[in-house]
């Protein structure tokens, strides 16, 4: 059967679901950090707008100024450094923040001035208020002109009040820009999903110097709400729509990726393992997969069904021979007690003893079965542990056991097997006894050790294997001496014996005699 394919990409799935979660994770997160980013540009934009007005309120304020004859010491000296620029322009760039901005409490109310406003003020205050007041209708903004002293002498309201106290005024009126976010207080309540926003309870302030050869003449002092957040993306529902599509699509897209990497091999070794469990052998190549853990998982179930098949295929095999093994004797057994119970009276007692003698062999015949059996089932189920052998050592133990009937040749070295040293002997002893059994006068052992693995050569000059044969040896109860008490499982335990120690043996021709190939891992390999 064949064994899962390999997948070039292989993760641990741990990882995968750590980097699941976190991209879930950073969804939600992305979508509040982008959400903060399009609020802050909502204020930077009503910012910016307010600014505009105010330099457009200034330039007016100022040429109008320019035409008054006004003493050359109007206004109060500029204080505060200018605003940066190239000496031509003098741009006022946006500065709020709504991310990292101090909000400051609702504006305080204005006061009645300790003096009037200053008449030159007043004057170009009247000029300039109709136009205020007819902007307002389109900007929605609350627009304010000041003197020197702070007081509004122009506007949309508070004409005549003064917001010197107020700190953005305090500050602008010394030359420099400033714009601030307080809070707002609204009469009406507030919708349930305001609550994610921060921009629904705020109002941008935005302060610009009017500024004439270097000194402080008045100042714009402009305000208004940002766009709601909320009502900014609803006015953008296409845009918003299109990013929810793309965020349903990503999601989508994870899904399908975990259904390929996780779900598609899991279903197709589910499927496989009901095909098992049908008695369905048919090979079925698994899913690859880049997940180290399921790709192992396919690897393990490759193997087990591998096994459980061929261990089927061998239970069903040695059923099969081991019925005809023991029906054979067992009808011999049968017909001779039959006999011998139907012709009791006129049977002669040499026919009754050969019919005894027949007996007797078929039973031993089945009690040598059963004892090989035995051995058979124990070499199957055997457990191999960190024994070593010298192969040297056994072999010599052998050649004083057959008395000069066995040669040793390990003329490669000093040769260790990892297998136990009684396991080996018993290998090496029942491949001995078959060859001298089928006539052999000599055996010769010779030992090679090779890189990580040590073969073992057991060559006689025995009757030989047929060509024929030489296939069959290894089948259970396959034997060429089933009359001298032949049971055909010599060679069969001796491989499992082998097997249970992760070595092999196989039947090499040769021209004359009989030749196995024991192989065997060293000591010490793991592999």
């Amino acid at each position: 059967m064949p064994v899962a394919r390999k997948s070039p990409f292989v993760f641990r799935l741990h990882n995968v679901f750590a980097a699941v979660f976190l991209v879930v994770m950073l969804l939600p997160v992305s979508g509040m950090y982008f959400f903060r980013i399009y609020e802050s540009e909502l204020v930077r934009q009503t910012e910016s707008e307010l600014i505009a007005q105010g330099v457009f309120i200034s330039s007016m304020y100022k040429h109008d100024f320019r035409r008054l004859n006004a003493p050359k010491d109007y206004g109060d000296p500029l204080t505060a450094p200018e605003t940066p620029g190239d000496g031509r322009y003098r741009p006022f760039p946006p500065q709020l923040d709504l991310r990292t901005a101090d909000f400051y409490p609702p504006r305080p109310d204005p006061v009645t001035p300790p003096k009037p406003a200053d008449p030159i003020a007043l004057e170009l205050g009247k000029k300039i208020q109709p136009v205020l007041q007819e902007a307002k209708i389109s900007t929605l903004a609350s627009m304010r002109v000041l003197d020197p002293n702070g007081v509004v002498v122009a506007g949309t309201s508070e004409v005549g009040l003064s917001l010197a106290n107020v700190e953005e005024v305090s500050t602008v009126l010394t030359g420099r820009y400033v714009s601030v976010i307080r809070q707002r207080i609204s009469d009406e309540p507030r919708p349930a999903l305001a609550s994610i926003s921060r921009g629904t309870v705020i109002r941008v302030f935005v302060a610009i110097p009017i500024v004439e050869k270097d000194r402080v003449i008045g100042a714009v002092h402009l305000s208004r709400s940002p766009r709601n957040v909320l009502k900014a993306m609803y006015e953008e529902k296409d845009s918003v729509i299109s990013a929810g599509f793309f965020v349903l699509i990503f999601a989508a897209a994870i899904t399908a990726f975990l259904s390929y990497v996780i779900g598609r091999p899991l279903g197709a070794l589910r499927r496989h393992a009901q095909q098992l469990a049908l008695g369905d052998w048919t090979p079925h190549r698994l899913s690859s997969s880049p997940i180290e853990e399921i790709a192992s998982l396919n690897d393990s179930f490759e193997r087990m069904s591998t096994t459980i098949q061929s261990r089927s295929e061998y239970i069903r095999s040695f059923a099969m021979h081991l019925a005809h093994e023991f029906k054979t004797p067992l009808t011999a057994i049968q017909g001779a007690i039959e006999l011998m119970h139907d012709h009791a009276n006129d049977m002669a007692p040499e026919q009754r003893a050969r019919f005894m003698e027949n007996i007797t062999k078929d039973t031993d015949r089945m009690r040598a079965l059963v004892t090989r059996l035995l051995e058979l089932a124990r070499a199957d189920m055997l457990q191999a542990g960190n024994e070593t052998a010298d192969v040297a050592a056994v072999a010599q133990e052998l050649r004083r056991r057959y008395a000069q009937r066995v040669s040793i040749d390990y003329t490669g070295g000093i040769a260790t097997a990892a297998i136990g040293a009684d396991a080996l002997e018993n290998v090496l002893s029942n491949l001995v006894d078959n060859s001298l059994q089928h006539g052999a006068k000599h055996v010769a052992i010779a030992a090679f050790p090779k890189a990580g693995h040590i073969e073992i050569d057991v060559t006689d000059d025995g009757e030989g294997i047929t060509e024929g044969n030489i296939a069959k040896v290894f089948t259970p109860f396959f034997t060429t001496r089933r009359d001298t008490g032949g049971t055909g499982l010599g060679l069969v335990i001796t491989r499992s014996l082998l097997k249970a120690h992760g070595g092999d043996i196989e039947c090499i021709a040769a021209k004359s005699g009989a030749q196995f190939r024991i192989t065997l891992k060293a000591a010490g390999t793991t592999a």
